[in-house]
């Protein structure tokens, strides 16, 4: 079995004015998490104190954050504002997608672990500052996964990955009491030729499509520009995060992004690029268009399509049935735009731009992009 490990992680560096106390609030789930994941099950599961519980209690202990310390003591009266600040993980989605290629014998399971690291005001119930995480691992096997090998690899990764970046994250963050402005995805668009394949490869009663378009995109902007996203709420019935804990739950209110980005999938396509005797190459496209705007200004700061090719190749035999499986790999070439568009406000990729995007001006879009988001650090 081979193993591959993605992970997507961000910290967030504003200059702090004072060392607050942050109230330890421990794991939570998130408010458009399913009932039936196999996290759920592996925190359920246990006789007292659970598994998840534990290893994040035991990390929190190490943080080494000059901006705060954390605190394990009830919340009291009479406390400052600045000292009412919780900190959560809450889990926000959990997918596990797999292929098969028969034809190669060989199975492809995706786990994605979607995190919101929380820190929300007790007095009001009102967010502070939210960190998305996202950590996936892809795993190659001969045969699918049963369901305790995915109990044993989500429960590694818990011990393992998750607790490591957390920690690694944190320590880099620094917390402020107050966020003069903040930037979020706030809404999500299939266009015609993109909903083809949308709906074709989702399940009919999924609501939360879009979320998760909206989630990876978040997710490699502020790891890559080191900026805190607004948790996108446009298919949720409030502005609202629901923290679910074992015994309780808080609903915390999300502030509304002074700037908005707005995220156009508008299809995908995939091509032949080159034929062998045994093998083929073929070219996964997804195209999108990205927008930034200030709706109070209504002022329009960034508005341009982009595409990305990924090359996969295959055995012949196993291109016979492709359709049943390359969905997987447009959600590749699409992660890869999202991860190379958002590096280009720290450094220009000619190469990569040349392919993905014809506007002239786009060097100068990019320059007047990171100037905005500097304003979010």
């Amino acid at each position: 079995m081979r193993i591959f490990l993605i992970f997507i992680f961000l910290f967030s560096s504003t200059k702090a004015i004072a060392v607050s106390n942050v109230i330890y609030g421990g794991f939570s789930f998130g408010s458009i998490l399913p009932e039936n994941t196999i996290t759920k099950f592996i925190h359920d599961r246990s006789n007292g104190q659970s598994l998840i519980d534990k290893v994040f209690l035991e990390t929190s202990k190490k943080i080494n954050n000059k901006s705060f310390k954390i605190s394990y003591d009830l919340l009291k009266d009479g406390l400052s504002e600045k000292d009412q600040n919780v900190l959560v993980l809450a889990l926000d989605n959990e997918t596990i997608d797999y292929i098969t290629i028969e034809g190669d014998n060989l199975t492809r399971t995706d786990i994605i672990l979607n995190f919101q690291v929380i820190f929300f005001n007790a007095k009001n119930n009102s967010l502070n500052a939210s960190i998305p995480i996202e950590i996936s691992k892809v795993i190659n096997s001969s045969n699918p996964l049963s369901k305790e090998n995915l109990i044993n690899e989500i429960t590694s990764m818990y011990e393992n990955e998750v607790m490591n970046y957390f920690l690694q994250l944190i320590n880099n963050f620094n917390l402020k009491n107050k966020y003069n402005n903040r930037i979020g995805v706030t809404k999500v668009i299939f266009e015609e030729k993109a909903k083809v394949f949308i709906s074709k490869n989702s399940k009919s009663n999924d609501i939360f499509k879009k979320n998760k378009f909206a989630k990876s995109l978040s997710s490699f902007l502020s790891y890559n520009n080191n900026i805190a996203i607004v948790p996108y709420s446009e298919d949720r019935t409030s502005s609202t995060i629901m923290l679910r804990f074992e015994n309780t739950s808080r609903e915390i209110k999300l502030p509304n992004p002074d700037y908005h980005i707005h995220l156009t999938i508008r299809g995908f396509k995939s091509v032949l690029f080159d034929e062998g005797n045994i093998d083929e190459q073929w070219i996964y496209g997804s195209y999108v268009n990205i927008k930034l705007i200030q709706p109070d200004l209504d002022k329009t700061y960034f508005n341009e399509k982009f595409k990305n090719g990924l090359n996969v190749e295959f055995s012949k035999r196993s291109t016979k049935n492709k359709e049943s499986f390359e969905w997987i790999f447009f959600l590749d070439s699409l992660k890869v735009l999202f991860d190379s568009f958002s590096k280009q406000t720290i450094e220009l990729d000619k190469k990569w731009l040349k392919h993905s995007n014809d506007s002239k001006t786009i060097k100068k879009s990019f320059k007047k992009l990171n100037e905005i988001y500097e304003k979010f650090k």
